[in-house]
């Protein structure tokens, strides 16, 4: 009652921000969030909410819910097709088939499971993940001398699928969990399961990259995209993400096909290889996102406009007392 009478703005904005957040995964809450800034509001005099306004933005918040619950309510009623793309070598994938990974139930999305065999070794619970995705194909990848980590099993499948992409792709390395949160992914599949996830691009995982720039870093990324970069280059690490259809299709197929190229020819000479390791799968790390049509510098989450309010959380174990835009996070980014 004291911060109603004190400060209804805040509250009135909150409970509209509330709402567009829930709207997605529990449009039950969202309504009840959405009435209770209603009422708020009504208990205020006009020239009361007047004054309100022209501190808190509130035609701002209200609208930015109208725009998310208009966009949701023309999604397609049809099951969305999402593939799970995951680069394996005799890693345990036990994370595939309990409960840490949250399936949306199979009336509601068509899940496929693409794993990338890089050691000549089947998933030892084939079986159990034969049981829970409605597809399950193992895909043989030889990579040679030299280690194309996840960038050879992600290309491959890129081009393989390139003539008919699914809904939502989703990419992953085999020990998922040690660079992602669980909850996150959770909330990305919950969004899906309800035909509700308005984002193309998200990535998943939770540790983020200094923001940097060297000779070969830029050279590479010129080989991809026939242009220098236009800022740092900042993501987050370790190559996990979602990426939707139109933005798989938005490259041309020679781009894949000359990226996965790349992994078995010569670095440029501005490169220093680290031997046993391929230098442009290490350069690709910070490149995915520009690759589906984000920003150079992808933003933090929670700057970033492209991602459903939802899915904007504070990445708190990034963060630091130095300026904004110091881009200094506690994962450091190997320099090559």
């Amino acid at each position: 009652d004291e911060l109603q009478k004190e400060c209804p703005g805040l509250l009135i904005c909150a409970f509209l921000m509330l709402a567009e957040a829930r709207f997605p995964i529990a449009p039950e809450e969202a309504g009840g969030a959405l009435a209770k800034a209603d009422f708020l509001a009504g208990q205020l005099s006009e020239a009361e909410l007047d004054a309100v306004k022209d501190v808190w933005p509130l035609e701002h918040a209200l609208a930015s819910y109208q725009h998310a619950a208009a966009a949701l309510a023309t999604a397609p009623a049809r099951a969305p097709v999402v593939q799970m793309v995951v680069c394996h070598c005799r890693e345990s994938l036990e994370w595939l088939a309990d409960s840490r990974l949250y399936m949306p139930a199979e009336e509601e999305v068509v899940m496929q499971l693409f794993v990338y065999e890089k050691c000549s070794k089947q998933p030892e619970n084939l079986d159990a993940l034969r049981g829970r995705f409605q597809r399950v194909d193992i895909v043989p990848v030889e990579d040679g001398d030299v280690r194309r980590d996840e960038c050879s099993g992600y290309l491959r499948h890129l081009v393989d699928h390139y003539e008919d992409p699914p809904d939502f792709a989703m990419f992953f390395q085999a020990d998922a969990g040690d660079h992602m949160q669980w909850g996150y992914l959770s909330l990305v599949m919950r969004a899906i399961e309800r035909h509700a996830l308005q984002a193309e691009f998200v990535h998943l995982n939770h540790p983020r990259l200094v923001a940097s720039l060297s000779p070969c870093r830029a050279k590479v990324f010129e080989q991809v995209f026939d242009r220098p970069p236009r800022q740092m280059l900042g993501s987050y690490c370790c190559a996990q993400f979602l990426v939707s259809r139109s933005r798989w299709l938005a490259n041309p197929l020679e781009r894949y096909q000359r990226m996965n190229d790349m992994l078995f020819g010569e670095s440029p000479p501005e490169c220093h290889d680290i031997p046993g390791h391929s230098t442009h799968c290490l350069m690709f790390e910070v490149y995915w996102h520009v690759l589906f049509g984000e920003p150079d510098n992808l933003p933090e989450r929670a700057e970033n406009p492209g991602l459903p309010l939802m899915l904007r959380t504070r990445d708190l174990e990034n963060e630091s007392y130095l300026p904004a835009g110091s881009s200094l996070f506690y994962q450091l980014a190997l320099e090559v």
